[in-house]
């Protein structure tokens, strides 16, 4: 039986009840006869945390069984258990694509959507990109917990916010989430209107009435202000935790003056959880585009802390998967590695071409030729970049400069933050090159300054 027909049994007929990223983990491994240490290598996962879910583990299943399971044991007495229930018929199938996604996608009349947001949860076309995912379900599991998501945009940031909101209502939590990228400039004015407003939203998003006026004292400063205004009205006689989401946290890189009081604030929180049991129901969570240039002590930093993830561009396994769900397996064998070449596994680029092959009676061969044309499926992808980068001639300028060289360039720290912020480029070491073929041979076409 494999692993995962293993932990679906366990968590269906014996705990009925979901495992954590880490207990899959420990189980999943612990049947394919693994080590701590092995695990903790391959998971990204503490050895002591992965060791501490194993003996919580390996004593829910002994209270389950009615009998003493160790990690020694745990093969013997699993398989003995098996063999007296009925699997799911979910771990029946070995495919990699199940039946319902080739029923709604490709194959059937039902169409995939045109690929222009975040993939809501349930999606078939979501692909999760371990470990990276499975560490960020555990963080905000944490008393304290913290969380840092970098990606750059349309990478799938926000379909995984998604999903972290759906995890956190399983295990009853609330959750708030704060978008920058909608906030109104004004807000950004002063630290005191910030905070004012992000206390407001969390308040909302809580179904509480704000009660600003009952613990804002510009005596004690806002920052102090605010921290009152959580703790005593926010956390105070809370039950459940507070999964709280700052989404584009890279606007605040425009407001220097703010995001060096708002960062440290939210460090300062987290360290609280050290020692306040009422901090301990906050879980935070920051989202950002690229590295945040604001000028901070370390011991301020809220981005040398907690747990971080870079979403990575998909891997050519990954790639094979989503041809699969969209139902194209048998349309090219080389399909999955043309996409790399041409767009380097970026996530928002493979599924406008995939979504194109799969609903259009259009040849490989013509998508591929004119992908990095203006008439092309990334025509108006490309064309907004372009006329960004017309406004912004210190961006075109360097952005020339990194699709003319064949090695990279490096840039200065500012340019090459707001160009990787865009997408346009990846940095490797200390040297921008272009985040994809395409990229590099439209610009070429049209940077002709």
């Amino acid at each position: 039986m494999n692993p995962d027909a293993v932990l679906l049994a366990i968590e269906e007929c014996l705990l009925k009840r979901k495992l954590t990223p880490a207990e899959r983990i420990v189980l999943g491994q612990t049947w394919n006869k693994q080590t701590y240490d092995q695990m903790a290598r391959q998971s990204g996962y503490g050895d002591a945390h992965l060791k501490d879910t194993g003996y919580k583990l390996w004593r829910a299943i002994s209270q389950a069984l009615g009998q003493r399971v160790t990690k020694k044991s745990l093969l013997f007495v699993l398989r003995e258990y098996l063999k007296t229930v009925s699997i799911p018929s979910t771990t029946a199938t070995t495919s990699t694509t199940s039946p319902v996604l080739s029923k709604q996608l490709g194959t059937s009349s039902i169409q995939p959507l045109y690929p222009s947001g975040p993939l809501p949860p349930g999606s078939p076309l979501y692909i999760k990109r371990l470990p990276s995912e499975d560490l960020a379900y555990s963080e905000i599991q944490l008393p304290g917990g913290f969380l840092r998501i970098k990606a750059p945009k349309k990478m799938g940031k926000t379909s995984l916010v998604f999903r972290l909101i759906q995890s956190a209502h399983q295990y009853s939590y609330q959750t708030v989430h704060l978008d920058l990228q909608t906030v109104d400039q004004d807000i950004f004015s002063s630290i005191d209107t910030f905070l004012k407003w992000f206390c407001t939203q969390t308040s909302r998003a809580l179904n509480l009435p704000p009660k600003l006026d009952d613990y804002w004292d510009a005596s004690m400063g806002h920052k102090v202000s605010s921290e009152l205004y959580y703790q005593e009205y926010l956390l105070e006689n809370r039950k459940t935790p507070i999964v709280l989401i700052i989404g584009a946290a890279e606007r605040l890189i425009e407001h220097p003056k703010v995001a060096q009081d708002f960062f440290p604030l939210l460090r300062s929180w987290h360290e609280k959880a050290r020692w306040n049991f009422l901090w301990r129901n906050l879980r935070i969570v920051i989202v950002h585009s690229t590295e945040i240039y604001v000028p901070l002590k370390i011991n301020q930093s809220p981005f040398n802390i907690g747990q971080a993830i870079k979403l990575p561009r998909f891997t050519a396994d990954q790639v094979a998967e989503l041809v699969a769900r969209y139902g194209l397996e048998q349309r090219n064998n080389t399909l999955g590695e043309a996409l790399l070449e041409l767009v380097g596994g970026h996530p928002y680029l493979v599924n406008v071409f995939l979504y194109h092959l799969a609903t259009q009676p259009t040849a490989l061969t013509s998508l591929l030729k004119t992908a990095s044309t203006p008439s092309g499926i990334y025509g108006t992808h490309l064309r907004n970049y372009l006329a960004l980068l017309r406004v912004e001639q210190s961006l075109a300028t360097a952005f020339k400069q990194v699709i003319s060289s064949e090695d990279g360039v490096e840039l200065d720290a500012v340019t090459m933050y707001r160009l990787e912020s865009l997408g346009l480029i990846t940095v490797k070491g200390c040297q921008a090159i272009p985040s994809c073929e395409v990229y590099r041979t439209y610009f070429q076409q049209q940077l002709s300054f």
